[in-house]
């Protein structure tokens, strides 16, 4: 498993908690899946114009 570092600011993070907190998870929990999901979404190709593909380039 790769670890990412990520700042947020406070307001952010404060956000992020409350959003977890009311799925009962984790701030940690949250960000990995949401991570995950938009990496599910990622095109194989970045020359790729879908609506994802300005994502991986």
């Amino acid at each position: 498993m790769i670890e990412v570092k990520v700042e947020l600011t406070d307001e952010v993070a404060e956000a992020i908690a409350r959003r977890a907190a009311q799925l009962g998870c984790t701030a940690d929990e949250w960000v990995a899946a949401m991570v995950q999901d938009v990496a599910a979404d990622l095109p194989e190709d970045p020359s790729d114009d879908g609506p994802d593909g300005f994502i991986c380039r």
